[in-house]
């Protein structure tokens, strides 16, 4: 790219991994438009920006009915799966995947106040190559945190400059 040295980008690729059940069922009727109201919100907090148009899709196993969209973003993609399974809370699934930074409280915020969590459970990932991976186990009800427990992986960095490849014998 004309202009710009390695040097110059810095990509974090975090990851959040969002489980909720809901207070009730969303609206089958408007789905694609509250999709599309709650990507733009959500993008317009986090200052990301679509790649390109949003896939909905309706969910092929009707024991579980609800369905599923995915959102491309310039710094990679938004995944949510929806699903109403008879007796039970209805529930999301979603995953945040960015080489941008991700803030993962304005997601909780931006979703519970589209989607009204019941409780939930995250996963927030700092996904680092040449640094250690920083791991968060995070709980919630709404939009408050109930809990945050943060774990650092202790295996070492892997290095930019390659290493001496390993010789294994394989035995006969």
């Amino acid at each position: 790219m004309h202009g710009i040295h390695d040097s110059d980008v810095r990509l974090d690729h975090e990851i959040l991994i969002l489980d909720a059940y809901l207070r009730a069922p969303l609206s089958a009727e408007n789905r694609e438009q509250a999709a599309q109201s709650y990507i733009g919100n959500l993008l317009n907090t986090l200052g990301m920006e679509k790649l390109g148009p949003m896939q909905f899709h309706d969910a092929a196993d009707l024991r579980a009915p609800g369905w599923s969209f995915i959102q491309p973003i310039t710094t990679s993609h938004i995944g949510v799966h929806y699903f109403e399974k008879p007796g039970r809370l209805p529930h999301v699934r979603i995953d945040v995947y960015s080489c941008k930074t991700v803030d993962w409280r304005a997601v909780v915020t931006v979703t519970d106040a589209h989607m009204q969590f019941e409780q939930w459970r995250a996963t927030f990932i700092h996904r680092g190559i040449e640094s250690a991976r920083k791991i968060h186990d995070i709980h919630g009800s709404g939009a408050v945190v109930t809990s945050i427990d943060i774990v650092q992986d202790d295996l070492p960095a892997l290095s930019a400059t390659p290493a001496e490849p390993a010789i294994v014998h394989a035995q006969e």
